[in-house]
């Protein structure tokens, strides 16, 4: 007889577009609210996670998150349980959050060029990405081990957080900023249950939704 895989998965969803508080700026860990688009991207990706029988969904303490979030629980016929996880939420930018780059790079000559290449770098009084993903990857082990074999659970974030998690998956964590994970995109993790390998079964999947950019571009966005 052939035995069939038993396929543990977890949904990572993006928040929708955002209002950001100044153009061409970092937001990151800021609490700034979706867009009137964002919140129908959201309800968007939401209806396309109703595909899934998710058991559980956890979520980032940012409100642009728990919006999304509460759209996939009120998708879903058994209203799994949600869960907010505070080290979920985005990068934070500190002193350089909801700053314009270009007063950023005034005050700081090529922070922003060493914010992007070194994963050591903080901002002051922020996070560098390596602390971002010490602390997510942190969380992605517990939902794992948290997670009976053959459920799925939905994980609602943000670029960066998802970006963390997909690179870790893919075995190639310094390569997180290659990742294109677009603004309400679906990326799903499958894991095998009797080894504990896990795979991307997709990453940056999109709702059927005419999707827009941050207008601080997705290389800033959260």
């Amino acid at each position: 007889m052939r035995s069939t895989r038993v396929l543990t998965r977890l949904l990572l969803i993006r928040h929708g577009q955002v209002i950001p508080p100044a153009v061409d700026c970092l937001y990151g860990g800021m609490d700034v609210p979706l867009s009137e688009l964002g919140k129908q991207q959201a309800i968007a990706a939401a209806a396309e996670a109703n595909a899934l029988r998710i058991s559980h969904v956890y979520s980032s303490p940012l409100s642009r998150a728990v919006f999304g979030a509460e759209k996939v629980v009120e998708a879903q016929s058994s209203r799994p349980g949600l869960s907010i996880e505070r080290d979920l939420r985005e990068v934070d930018r500190g002193a350089w959050g909801g700053r314009p780059r270009t007063e950023i790079e005034l005050e700081a000559p090529g922070g922003l060029a060493r914010l992007k290449a070194d994963p050591e770098f903080r901002p002051p009084g922020g996070e560098s990405m390596r602390e971002l993903r010490n602390r997510v990857i942190a969380t992605y082990e517990r939902i794992v081990r948290a997670t009976p074999p053959g459920e799925t659970v939905a994980v609602v974030s943000h670029m960066h957080v998802t970006r963390a998690i997909v690179a870790h998956v893919l075995g190639e964590p310094e390569r997180d900023g290659e990742i294109e994970i677009p603004l309400a995109s679906s990326s799903l993790v499958e894991i095998d249950a009797a080894t504990g390998v896990a795979t991307m079964a997709y990453i940056g999947r999109e709702p059927v939704l005419e999707s827009a950019r941050d207008s601080v571009g997705n290389a800033w966005g959260g």
